[in-house]
């Protein structure tokens, strides 16, 4: 009875082992094959491009023919890895290219068959596919589905939505602005750096018409982004926007404004705003860093408003204000405020005697 047992054990292990060597071998057969079907598309790729883009002087490129091309090296509905393969080598060929060729590469795009493959995409139900057709569509400036990307602006998913909203940048640039206040969804930091940056790259010079056209959103994440949009192409004349935000409720729309306003060297009648709005926050770390910047901009030391610190802030507060002023001459203004503490420590321990 043992010796049938150990027999069936013996099969089985052999058939195990059976089973592993030959996946071991059709997946490295697969990939020798795959391998070869790649390099095949990459160098027709490159043989098409080539031709496409610096033709002979007599001949003038046939894009019917490129689609056949395409087609005969499995570029086909049916095997979508290969016609995503040919996306991301256009893509990446793109990048590299400017002027006229760029424009033509452009059109080339659109005859990868299946006609409109990145587009296709927007149809899908699942979000990282819609996600990837949105990017391959701006990456490749398929200006002609700027409706599609308006529609998806506010889709619930935030990586589709975030997409959508770079598109609408790379697309419209400064005007794209004027959905600003009609989205209906959270805006992540990422989402307003990737923004302000897109538009730096593409359009540096600020269209003030538009961006104002947005500063009536009242939705705290756009407020962020025009904040971040202002700090960026350094426009000082809209400082005051940042300005208004400073003792916001909302402490991130704070933080932003902090930080944002610390790129501009303001005149004296900003300067004394701030100084009131600094009355009204309420987060200790935040005050040091506007108190930072207030000095840090001052031509000279407003004593009135430092020693009204010195004698009623916090005593975090304090402790800064002190080390401002000591380090800026007025070592007797402090010295006489610690001995003021110490008269009143003195006379309170008289009193509860």
């Amino acid at each position: 009875m043992e010796e049938i047992i150990l027999k069936i054990i013996i099969k089985s292990l052999l058939v195990i082992m059976l089973i592993i060597y030959g996946s071991i071998a059709f997946t490295m057969n697969y990939r020798r094959w795959r391998k070869r079907r790649l390099n095949l598309i990459e160098e027709t790729f490159a043989n098409v491009t080539s031709f496409y883009l610096y033709p002979d002087p007599n001949i003038e490129p046939d894009l019917i023919k490129i689609q056949r091309t395409f087609r005969k090296i499995g570029i086909v509905p049916s095997k979508p890895r290969n016609v995503q393969y040919l996306i991301d080598l256009m893509i990446r060929t793109q990048r590299s290219i400017l002027g006229e060729n760029y424009l033509k590469l452009k059109t080339l795009f659109t005859q990868i068959p299946p006609y409109g493959a990145s587009a296709n995409k927007l149809g899908s139900k699942r979000w990282y596919i819609k996600a990837r057709g949105i990017r391959e569509i701006y990456e490749m400036n398929q200006s002609q589905y700027v409706k599609e990307l308006i529609g998806l602006r506010n889709h619930n998913n935030i990586y589709v939505r975030r997409e959508a909203q770079i598109g609408l940048i790379v697309f419209l640039g400064w005007k794209s602005l004027r959905f600003l206040p009609y989205l209906k969804r959270q805006m992540t930091l990422w989402q307003q750096i990737k923004i302000v940056e897109k538009l730096n790259d593409l359009y540096p010079e600020p269209d003030l018409f538009y961006l104002r056209k947005a500063y009536q959103s009242e939705k705290p994440y756009a407020n962020e982004l025009i904040m971040r949009i202002i700090r960026k192409f350094n426009i000082i004349e809209d400082v005051r926007y940042i300005i208004n935000f400073l003792d916001n409720p909302n402490f991130d729309t704070r933080e932003s404004a902090i930080y944002c306003i610390s790129s501009f060297f303001l005149n004296e009648a900003d300067l004394s705003e701030i100084k009131k709005k600094f009355y009204n926050i309420s987060n200790i770390e935040q005050q040091l860093q506007l108190l930072k910047y207030i000095h840090k901009i001052s031509n000279e030391i407003d004593l009135v408003f430092f020693k009204d610190l010195l004698y009623n802030g916090t005593d975090i507060i304090k402790l800064s204000t002190a080390d401002i002023l000591w380090n800026n001459g007025y070592k007797e203004e402090v010295q006489e405020y610690y001995y003021h503490q110490y008269a009143k420590q003195n006379d309170g321990e008289m009193v509860s005697v």
